[in-house]
């Protein structure tokens, strides 16, 4: 390969990098699942039953603090 090819290659792989980046660093909170068990959400209250800390599925240590669940989960 000459040096031009070698420049273009070098330039694709930098915006690749730097798009997995992006993607990687502006990760949305995920949306409530649209099943049964997340269908009668009604409070934050309803919400930490099932995630509160010591519950069958608790939130990730990493989760932020709050419990103001919709305002960053919402509906699909």
């Amino acid at each position: 390969m000459n040096r031009k090819q070698w420049t273009l290659l070098a330039a694709i792989v930098a915006a690749a990098g730097f798009i997995a980046w992006l993607a990687w660093s502006s990760r949305q909170p995920p949306m409530l699942p649209s099943d049964d068990v997340h269908a009668g959400f009604d409070s934050a209250g309803a919400c930490l039953s099932c995630h509160g800390s010591g519950s069958a599925l608790p939130r990730s240590s990493r989760h932020p603090l709050g419990d103001d669940c919709l305002r960053c989960h919402g509906r699909r």
